[in-house]
């Protein structure tokens, strides 16, 4: 550097005297030492700082982190557990701000399922009389049967129509109150990325949309099919042993065995139906991957990379209903 000072300064196009020449050459001398002096302090630095990283990874290794549960290892709940889940999760709604309309819009429901049960035992001694009539060969008889038969039609069938389309208002309801609630669960207290720094609940978005929904639904379903078929078997057990007693307990065993078979049988789906509903929506969230990602993915030519990703999801949402289990 000192060389370079002294080069520019004897040009002839400048006209420098000698003190400046060498003040420029001494002034050079010390950067260029000043520059050594603070690249040697660097590397002591770093050289210090890497040590002591090395030293610290060499006595405190990192913890691996805990392995994640594998889908097969769930087991299926048992029905006190079951219950116990059914229970805190549906009861919030029904003590809510709007318990007053659930309550009233409930009693409804089984009013109606009431009344579809008393018009079916209608039903089955209108058939009787008509069915009679009909092997009698007796015309009036027949006539008047018939009428009944298409007034009880005329009659019945809107109460049916009206406690499914009752029963369809309260599960959008509760669905609307449980979908409010859950979201602001979902972000009070940054609770959803805990969720997904942890991996604690996988596909938290469809669990909030599908899930609840399903949950909504198949409970008014269920509970009314329960209501329904012991009204049912109340109110038909009675005409069934007035006919032919024995006939009665054989469709009672009947009923029972086939009820412990279907149990017996659908145990498993039970699981099997849970792993394909998470594994169905690992495949559309890398669909919509793909397509909150579709920029970088184009620019970069990522398109065979995530197409494999996909046909794996696919393939492993596919085989978890093919392949079969032991």
């Amino acid at each position: 550097m000192g060389t370079q000072a002294k080069l520019v300064v004897e040009s002839p196009f400048f006209n420098v005297s000698p003190n400046i020449v060498s003040t420029l050459d001494s002034n050079a001398k010390f950067s260029h030492r000043s520059s050594l002096r603070f690249q040697t302090v660097t590397t002591r630095r770093r050289v210090s700082l890497s040590t002591a990283t090395a030293a610290a990874a060499t006595t405190t290794p990192p913890v691996p982190p805990p392995p994640p549960i594998q889908d097969e290892q769930r087991k299926p709940p048992d029905l006190q557990s079951l219950i116990r889940r059914f229970w805190k999760v549906a009861v919030p709604y029904w003590s809510s701000d709007d318990k007053v309309q659930a309550r009233l819009q409930l009693a409804a429901v089984f009013a109606l399922t009431l009344g579809t049960t008393g018009i079916s035992v209608g039903f089955s001694f209108l058939g009787r009389d008509f069915y009679n009539a009909l092997a009698n060969k007796d015309q009036e008889q027949f006539t008047k049967q018939l009428l009944y038969y298409l007034a009880g039609f005329a009659g019945g069938i809107p109460f049916f129509v009206l406690r499914d389309y009752a029963r369809e208002k309260l599960s959008l309801r509760w669905r609307s109150w449980m979908t409010s609630y859950y979201m602001e669960r979902y972000l009070k207290n940054k609770t959803f990325y805990k969720i997904q720094s942890q991996s604690t609940i996988d596909n938290p978005d469809q669990r909030i949309v599908d899930d609840l929904s399903s949950f909504t639904g198949t409970a008014l379903s269920f509970s009314l099919t329960l209501f329904n078929a012991a009204i049912d078997l109340i109110s038909f057990s009675n005409i069934l042993f007035g006919i032919y007693p024995p006939l009665f307990g054989v469709l009672l065993a009947y009923s029972l065995g086939g009820t412990a078979l279907s149990v017996f049988l659908g145990k498993g789906l039970v699981s099997l139906n849970f792993l394909q509903e998470k594994k169905e929506a690992d495949f559309r969230y890398g669909l919509v991957r793909v397509r909150e990602n579709a920029e970088s993915i184009a620019f970069y030519g990522g398109e065979e990379n995530e197409m494999q990703l996909l046909l794996s999801r696919f393939r492993s949402a596919f085989e978890n209903l093919n392949v079969r289990r032991p």
